[in-house]
């Protein structure tokens, strides 16, 4: 007789697990959705609007799609020195440009390339010294058709 008055109180807690599952699942496929919906919204956002530079990376090393594959802002004196970004929106076309700093402000190199909206991947500047690096900290300043849009500093150091 004890397991006929068991039998109710489990066939309860079974419905009940059975509809909390469902609302997981509908947690589950709302959250997928909304996921889809900002992938969909940062796509859009990608491609269209004022022309602009997101995603400024330095490094040591280029990897595909001339994404940086070595992150750093440490360099040794016989380093090449990376700076990758996208190029996003839609309207025109522009000239993006890149001068590299020495301390007290010198300029060691001004290197401009055009880029055209709605261009897939991403865009680089690279630059070494053929004596070497002299230890101290550089800054790399980026512009869009002539408005200042990034800047990063990096350090070299005594090997």
């Amino acid at each position: 007789m004890g397991l006929v008055r068991m039998l109710p109180a489990a066939l309860a807690a079974i419905s009940l697990v059975a509809c909390g599952g469902g609302q997981q699942r509908d947690t589950e496929t709302a959250t997928v959705d909304s996921a889809a919906r900002v992938a969909d919204s940062a796509a859009k956002a990608a491609s269209t609007g004022k022309l602009r530079v997101a995603n400024v990376m330095i490094g040591k090393r280029l990897g595909s799609e001339n994404r940086i594959a070595e992150p750093t802002f440490q360099f040794g004196p016989e380093d090449t020195v990376f700076i990758s970004m996208a190029v996003q929106g839609a309207p025109g076309d522009g000239q993006l440009a890149a001068r590299w700093l020495a301390q007290g402000g010198k300029v060691l190199d001004s290197t401009s390339q055009a880029v055209s909206a709605g261009a897939k991947g991403n865009k680089e500047f690279h630059l070494s010294q053929p004596k070497g690096w002299k230890p101290g900290t550089y800054v790399i300043l980026l512009s869009l058709n002539g408005d200042s849009v990034e800047s990063k500093a990096f350090a070299v150091r005594k090997q």
